[in-house]
Parts: C-alpha cells; sequence; structure tokens
C-alpha cells in the first residue's frame, strides 16, 4: 500500500506543501516575520500560468493583495473567493516550514490557518481557468494580507467596490457550512490612581486595588449575566481579561494600571452599542467604589449572520450534498473577514474550509489531509453551482 509521502496527491495538497515552506509570518507579531511578498509571488506566478488576470494591490510596502480573476461574462453572479496569506508567529513550532504528513495529517505552520483553505481556493480557480465552461459565474479569489492583525487587506479590497453576488472566506470550519460567527469588542481599561512612597501608603491610592474592583465586576457580574443568552449556532457571549499591567516599581504605590479586556459578540450585538454600554455601565456602577477609569477602544469587530435562504448558502449546501459532505449549517465562534463582507459591503457570505480552529496557532498546527482534499472539490463544485442556482 502507498504511503502518503509517495502515494499521487492531491493538487491542492501539493500547494499547500509549497505554500507551509513559504514564510509568511505577519511582522505585526515578530520582528523577523517576512510578511505576504513569497505567497503573493507564488500565487501570482501561478495564476499567470493558469491564464488567470492576475492584480497587485499594495496595502503596505511590500505587502500586496492580489486579486484574481476569471470572467466568463457573468458579472452579475460573481463569486468572490477570499483567505488571507498571513500566519502568526512560527512560535515554539519544530520544523514549522517543513510539511510532514503523518497519520492522515499534514503539518506545518498556516496548514490550517489558512493555507489549506487558499490552495483549495487556488485549485479551483485554475481548473476553472482550464475549462472556463465549468464556471457558473465570473470568479475572484482575493489573496489578502494581514488578516491576522487587523485585516487590513480586506478593507483595502473592499475599497475597489468589485460587484460581487456572493462569497466564501476560507478558514477552518471542519469542512462545516458556517453562515454565523461571533464579533468581538477589545478595549484597554486604565484605573487612574495616586503614586506614594510604600512607608505612606496611605498618601497614595493604588491603581492596582482599584483594577482588582474592576476584574471583581467583571468576573462576579459581567461573565454570568452573559452565560445567560445564547445563539442557537455561536452559544453565549463572552468576556476575558487578558492582560494586566501595573505598577512602576516595588516601593510606588501605583498610579496607573491597564487591562486588556476582549468581549465576544454574539449575532444580533452591535460592537458600538456593546463598547458603549460596557463603558457606561462599568464607570457608573464603579466610581462609588472609589474607581477612576478611563476605557479606550482597540478593536471593533462585526458578528457574521448570513440568512439561510441566501444563494450563497443554498448553492453551498447543494454543493455539499454533490461532493459527498455535510450541509448542515453551523456557527463559530471566532471572528474571520466574512462578517466585514456582510458588514460594510452587504455581501452574502459564508466561511468554509478543511481543519478545525482548535489546531490554529499551535505550536502543533496540522490539517487533515483528507479535509483539503474535499475542500478543494467543494470549492471546485461551489463556482460551478453559484451562478446557476
Amino acid at each position: 500500500m502507498a504511503s502518503e509521502e509517495t502515494k499521487a496527491k492531491h493538487p491542492a495538497l501539493t500547494m499547500l506543501e509549497d505554500m507551509i515552506r513559504i514564510q509568511s509570518v505577519n511582522p505585526h507579531f515578530d520582528a523577523s516575520g517576512q510578511g505576504e511578498r513569497a505567497m503573493s509571488d507564488y500565487v501570482e506566478r501561478r495564476c499567470r500560468e493558469a491564464g488567470l488576470k492576475v492584480t497587485r494591490q499594495t496595502v503596505f510596502p511590500g505587502r500586496d493583495n492580489l486579486i484574481i480573476e476569471l470572467r466568463v461574462g457573468k458579472p452579475d453572479k460573481a463569486l468572490l473567493f477570499e483567505a488571507h496569506m498571513d500566519t502568526v508567529t512560527l512560535g515554539a513550532m519544530p520544523n514549522a516550514l517543513e510539511p510532514v504528513y503523518r497519520d492522515g495529517k499534514l503539518y506545518g505552520r498556516g496548514a490550517c490557518d489558512t493555507k489549506g483553505s487558499l490552495a483549495g481556493m487556488l485549485y479551483a480557480m485554475e481548473r476553472c481557468a482550464a475549462n472556463p465552461e465549468l464556471a457558473g459565474g465570473d470568479l475572484i479569489l482575493c489573496a489578502s494580507v494581514d488578516e491576522e492583525h487587523a485585516y487590513k487587506g480586506l478593507l483595502a479590497f473592499m475599497e475597489l467596490d468589485i460587484p460581487v453576488a456572493g462569497a466564501v472566506v476560507g478558514e477552518p470550519t471542519e469542512l462545516g457550512i458556517t453562515v454565523a460567527n461571533k464579533g468581538c469588542v477589545r478595549v484597554a481599561m486604565t484605573t487612574h490612581g495616586k503614586a506614594a512612597h510604600s512607608s505612606m501608603p496611605a498618601e497614595g491610592d493604588s491603581a492596582v486595588i482599584q483594577m482588582m474592583r474592576v476584574i471583581r465586576y467583571i468576573h462576579e457580574k459581567l461573565e454570568p449575566e452573559l452565560a445567560t443568552r445564547s445563539h442557537p449556532l455561536c452559544g453565549s457571549p463572552t468576556i476575558v481579561v487578558g492582560t494586566i499591567h501595573g505598577g512602576t516599581q516595588i516601593n510606588i504605590v501605583p498610579d496607573r494600571c491597564v487591562i486588556e479586556v476582549d468581549r465576544r459578540l454574539i449575532p444580533g450585538e452591535r460592537p458600538e452599542i456593546v463598547e458603549r454600554e460596557l463603558a457606561e455601565r462599568l464607570i457608573r456602577e464603579l466610581a462609588p467604589e472609589g474607581v477612576k477609569l478611563t476605557i479606550d477602544r482597540l478593536l471593533l469587530d462585526w458578528a457574521l449572520d448570513t440568512a439561510h435562504d441566501e444563494t450563497i448558502v443554498t448553492a453551498a449546501r447543494k454543493a455539499a450534498a454533490e461532493t459527498g459532505l455535510s450541509d448542515r449549517l453551523r456557527g463559530v465562534t471566532y471572528g474571520c473577514d466574512a462578517s466585514k463582507l456582510q458588514e460594510f459591503k452587504g455581501i452574502p457570505s459564508i466561511v468554509y474550509g478543511p481543519g478545525s480552529i482548535a489546531q490554529a496557532h499551535t505550536n502543533d498546527e496540522w490539517v487533515p489531509v483528507s479535509d483539503v482534499e474535499r475542500a478543494a472539490e467543494f470549492y471546485l463544485r461551489l463556482a460551478q453551482t453559484f451562478g446557476r442556482s
């Protein structure tokens, strides 16, 4: 019996091996991160060889989106494939840039998040370029930069105002058709005290003690309240204190303490409203306890909530059924580019891809080999199905 290393590989797996070997760490996370330049060169070369139209869109110096197009005369039925090229830091992952097959899995940084999706989408584009009659409508692939940090690549792409009828965003969904995901509000909360010598603490006002009251309120009041609410596909909203920094040295009463807070939203919650209400409530409720609190925005991200009768959804369910995959609709707890396409451009969007978010960003990142193969065939079938739905 042929081994995984020697048997004929699906073209998407070969592409994924090539992509894993390319270091594309987002430089925001690591000074040694090389960004997406080499990845974009690889994708562009393949697409040009396949006869596809390729446009570079500079987002940061040396970091370009690639917009790849196959026009078949049906712009009103254009389907957008979107997947990001950047990865998180290599971390402590051994041989992170060397694809390794083991027990039906392919290991390597980005294998799961989200080069496996990008390889499958590229496979679908190349197949349709070779046989344009396969495409049900015009096809566009955006290979974007900076999703792992601030999704500036997708924001830049949306500024082009390319007409799109539906979109599928590549992320690890365990081959589930994802129509809902959580959004996010991230804020920095700062308590303001008064510095004093530690031998005379009564002369000061500890910002750390103030922050203890803030954290206690979040843990004892807000967390239980959020747990009582739930979305059928995404579960409950959550709030997490991720970092804390306070004080300057051991013998000074600290005059400043900062925490960074991550509040996950369920569909139906608006990030700007959640941010405002969170700030107003904490400041109002904790002021009587002597807490002097200011709150600054770090990030707003929107939840995805795609109607189940949208054409992209019905086409995806049909494509899944025809390729022997589950057509069940699902939600996920993480965020991605899909919600921005829906929020800012009104583009009905789904999320779909090989692997599980549980393997993303880990020191043993992997994706099931069969997932990559099946996702690639799903993307191809969706390209055929969407424009004809």
